[in-house]
């Protein structure tokens, strides 16, 4: 089969989920199938494709800021969510309108790309939410500054709509977790519902041990990502501010560390004052998360998966996370993790609790890989990304080739 995968970012490096899911669905899929990825032109010092890649690689010129005006036009027109008018490309649509006819299946990725919908033209696609923004937007109305709260809780509904068109056009919906599915298919007819489908992301087991360097210099707590992505921001403002007194007040040994790319100088500055530990861009990221002596997820807000859990169950490194953030996983409290909630004292006792009880914390440790390599492998994505589009039943290729070249600018 011929696919056309379409993204919003360029996906090397890989280090936001968009770009990770991007680059192992070019992965799996061009194991069995002629994938193209059509995606935006790298900027200047951007890593190329990998080489000798199975797929090739075709580019559209962003054009972000002369583009806003007409972007924003045809999504008010079409009553889409306004931050799909952020990323309509005039070039995108001129390459998509010459490649998506010569493809048997297109996959769009996130719906911030629903303004190029009908650019497919014909073409079956499946497309790939990664997770639900409508409940990203939702929940964050619930969190974030009150005079930004009317205008949430709007996009959230035009999220909501538009991830409903995108069902009523796709052969399929793929989503990385079950209760983002869940939120999606409690909004739609039986009929839509029956496309949806959860894709897991993909984490791979790290193969070194546990350094433990945490257990010999003080217990250690890591809050760890893109300190630049709201969800994680408000969890770090939130935890230092609400939680952390009562934490270091019960428990004067323990230290915090946070650590991520892009933090804004109000975080930064939060951070200072409740003492904690800020490690700006680390070159290293597993060896923070290996060497701390929990993982936490804090988050309030959010969707999809929860990759700073996964990559703590890689690590072998316990997890405390908030009910919000462990239901993004398919792990189950008190196993592969605790939960702890809005009250500071749920965090105290889960943390005094597993300092005091090694083997609690070698549970949590090793449940979290099995669970990890039970449903999170590569090889288990694999299957369930191959297997989504077989069930889309659009048989063999017989379309003209997408591209007679392996790149395109």
């Amino acid at each position: 089969m011929k696919i056309l995968l379409v993204t919003s970012r360029y996906p090397w490096p890989p280090r936001r989920g968009d770009q990770i899911r991007a680059v192992q669905a070019l992965d799996f899929l061009s194991a069995e199938h002629d994938v193209t990825l059509l995606t935006p032109a790298p900027g200047k010092g951007q890593a190329g494709p990998p080489a000798g890649a199975a797929y090739r690689v075709e580019t559209y010129r962003p054009a972000r800021l002369a583009a806003l005006v007409p972007g924003m036009a045809l999504v008010l027109t079409r009553n889409l969510p306004l931050q799909s008018g952020l990323f309509y490309q005039p070039d995108l649509a001129r390459r998509l309108r010459e490649l998506a006819p010569r493809a048997d299946l297109g996959i769009l990725q996130l719906v911030r790309l629903a303004v190029h919908l009908e650019d497919f033209g014909d073409t079956p696609i499946l497309v790939d939410l990664i997770d639900s923004l409508s409940l990203n937007f939702s929940r964050r109305a619930e969190v974030d500054r009150l005079w930004l709260r009317p205008l949430l809780r709007l996009e959230a509904r035009l999220l909501a709509i538009g991830e409903r068109r995108l069902a009523e056009r796709a052969a399929g919906v793929l989503l990385v977790c079950e209760r983002d599915r869940q939120a999606l298919i409690n909004r739609l007819p039986a009929e839509l519902a029956r496309k949806v489908s959860v894709v897991r992301l993909a984490v791979r087991e790290h193969e070194e041990e546990p350094l433990g360097a945490g257990e010999q210099t003080g217990p250690v707590l890591a809050i760890t990502g893109n300190l630049g992505y709201f969800v994680n921001a408000d969890a770090v403002s939130w935890w230092l501010r609400e939680v952390w007194p009562a934490v270091r007040q019960a428990l004067p040994a323990v230290r915090v560390i946070i650590a991520g790319d892009r933090p804004a100088p109000s975080l930064r500055r939060a951070i200072a004052r409740a003492g904690a530990q800020l490690i700006e861009s680390p070159p290293d990221m597993r060896s923070i998360i290996a060497q701390a002596t929990f993982s936490l997820a804090p988050m309030r807000c959010g969707s999809g998966v929860p990759v700073k859990v996964l990559e703590a169950w890689a690590a072998g490194t316990p997890v405390v996370a908030t009910p919000w953030a462990a239901a993004g996983t398919s792990g189950r409290q008190g196993e592969d993790f605790r939960t702890a909630g809005a009250h500071p004292s749920e965090w105290v006792s889960a943390i005094r609790e597993l300092l005091d009880d090694p083997a609690a914390r070698q549970r949590l440790a090793e449940n979290g890989r099995r669970r990890l390599a039970a449903d999170y492998s590569p090889e288990v994505v694999r299957g369930q990304l191959l297997d989504a589009v077989r069930g889309l039943g659009l048989g063999s290729a017989t379309k003209r080739p997408i591209s007679s070249a392996p790149t395109n600018g």
